[in-house]
């Protein structure tokens, strides 16, 4: 009998890649204070202590993890994304280097390339969790987007065709309020010390040698989160603290547009729950304990972003990271909302439109596998994912 299942399994996996439409890698980005496969540990960012890109493997995708600066601007981060995948010399370009101040061609950052053979007759699935939505994003309009003043393969040639699809999770696609709201009363740098004098030294790579900040070898912690904390980039608009904000998205959206030969995904995630006495959203039950705070914050405070644009009681449901109604599909922009639909399973996906795959009642970190106190939570984490995979092999 177990002979029979295993056969049956190993049969169905062989007969599922054969009749899939492409066999396109697809590309892991992470988000905010994320890392890479071998940086923490066991612990993997995606899927916590499981592990969502071997389970999809043991499935017959190609999947690979990318990893940027976790505290890294939307532009460097999709910089970083692109020569991790291609191979190359790191380039963050001359006229944005120049702009803020930068490293152009960092040292040691040389790439052998994850898929080096990628090209337009060999496109990619982009899936960015959180922060890396943005990031997925901002890469696809790099791409295709052309600068007379550059001169490397990214900047200075148009990459048609080289995305097939871009998907996003609980990602602030609209700006997170949370970020408005923090960095109202908490500068960006003094906000993020205690985080990165635990993280900075033994686990990973803050990743910033585009400013020259990551620690020296003689350097002592003091004397790197002193020089951490004065940078005067965390000032600019270069930076993580500016682009998750509502105005830092907005000029984000301003900027790029949906591209009709790109299949677009949204995913939401909610853990908060009206309270009927005022009409606030409160934490809900199952919401990971760190960030009541947060859930309680954004669930009650109103945002004016400027430019007319201030927030309402729609933005207060969340999921203790981010506004729920940002994660559906970018509304910000200049041109107005971009197009989706309410995808169905058994529906056929549309190119250049968002297909809103659902809201899930799950916290921000459950998603991809964080805080879950069930075996049940972990399966279904990897069938949504195996779904999902099956879901981009599936495209034309």
């Amino acid at each position: 009998m177990y002979r029979f299942f295993f056969v049956t399994v190993i049969l169905l996996t062989i007969t599922s890649n054969i009749l899939a439409s492409n066999n396109n890698p697809i590309i892991l980005v992470h988000g905010f204070l994320g890392w890479g496969r071998d940086e923490i540990s066991d612990t993997k960012y995606w899927g916590g202590s499981n592990d969502i890109e071997a389970n999809l493997r043991s499935k017959g995708y190609t999947v690979y993890t990318v990893s940027v600066g976790p505290i890294s601007s939307n532009y460097d981060c999709a910089i970083e994304t692109f020569y991790q995948i291609k191979g190359g010399q790191l380039n963050y370009g001359k006229s944005h280097s120049e702009k803020y101040g930068m490293v152009q061609k960092p040292n040691n950052k040389y790439y052998k390339g994850l898929y080096p053979e990628w090209n337009s007759n060999n496109p990619v699935h982009l899936i960015g969790y959180s922060f890396g939505g943005q990031t997925v994003r901002m890469l696809q309009h790099l791409l295709v987007e052309k600068s007379e003043t550059e001169n490397d393969l990214l900047l200075s040639q148009n990459q048609e065709g080289w995305v097939k699809s871009i998907t996003t999770m609980s990602a602030p696609l609209n700006g997170a309020t949370i970020a408005d709201i923090v960095n109202k009363f908490i500068p960006f740098s003094e906000n993020i010390l205690p985080i990165v004098d635990i993280i900075s030294s033994d686990y990973y790579d803050l990743d910033l040698y585009q400013w020259n900040l990551n620690r020296n070898i003689d350097e002592s912690v003091f004397g790197y989160l002193n020089r951490l904390a004065s940078n005067s980039s965390w000032s600019t608009k270069n930076s993580i603290a500016f682009d998750a904000t509502l105005n830092g998205a907005k000029k984000i959206n301003d900027m790029i547009s949906i591209d009709s030969s790109v299949y677009y995904f949204s995913y939401s995630t909610s853990c908060s729950k009206k309270d009927p006495n005022n009409g606030y959203h409160i934490p809900a039950e199952s919401l990971s304990l760190p960030n009541y705070p947060l859930c309680y914050l954004m669930g009650r405070i109103n945002i004016n972003a400027g430019d007319g644009f201030v927030t309402d009681s729609t933005w207060f449901e969340n999921d203790g990271t981010v506004n729920t109604i940002s994660m559906i599909r970018p509304f910000t922009g200049k041109n107005g909302p971009e197009p989706m639909i309410n995808f169905k399973y058994g529906e056929t996906p549309q190119s250049g439109i968002w297909n809103f795959m659902g809201k899930y009642n799950l916290d921000h970190k459950n998603f991809i596998g964080f805080f879950l106190d069930s075996s049940n939570m972990v399966d279904s984490m990897f069938k949504r994912f195996e779904r999902h995979a099956s879901l981009l092999y599936s495209l034309p």
